[in-house]
């Protein structure tokens, strides 16, 4: 995973706008979380984000490309990370290690957020991102249910 330190703001900009999850965020909010709160990391394809059991508890929201996330020891697929989707918030809430691996099937640019810059943030930022990770669980939720009555 690379830090990508010299994209112009107005281009991490036009990435966000697109995002469904940064839809109900002001211009403003998106520029203060970017400037000043948000890291870009570039992850190339077949490279990991994230491997089971390491202490990382940054969350990831992708911006492009596609993530896979699988258990390590069964290299189980259980799923895909898209575009304005995010991972890692089990980690980032609880402050725990990983309990799942993240690998990039495309070349990926993903935002990473700290707790500990997620408590800086200007209230109404913060509290934006945490109804979309309320709204992220729910859905995710709502998809195991389905996926268990199917099975």
């Amino acid at each position: 995973m690379r830090l990508l330190e010299h994209i112009p703001l107005f281009k991490q900009l036009e990435i966000v706008n697109r995002l469904a999850f940064f839809k109900e965020f002001t211009l403003a909010e998106r520029q203060v979380l970017l400037e000043s709160f948000g890291c870009l990391y570039l992850i190339n394809k077949d490279r990991h984000a994230f491997k089971r059991y390491e202490k990382d508890d940054r969350l990831y929201i992708v911006l492009s490309g596609e993530l896979t996330i699988y258990s390590k020891e069964s290299h189980r697929h259980l799923g895909q990370i898209l575009p304005g989707e995010f991972v890692g918030e089990g980690a980032f809430i609880s402050h725990r290690e990983r309990s799942t691996s993240a690998k990039a099937l495309v070349d990926t640019i993903v935002l990473a957020i700290t707790s500990e810059a997620l408590t800086r943030l200007p209230n109404v930022i913060r509290e934006k991102i945490k109804d979309q990770l309320i709204i992220g669980m729910s859905a995710r939720i709502a998809k195991l249910n389905t996926h268990l009555e199917q099975s």
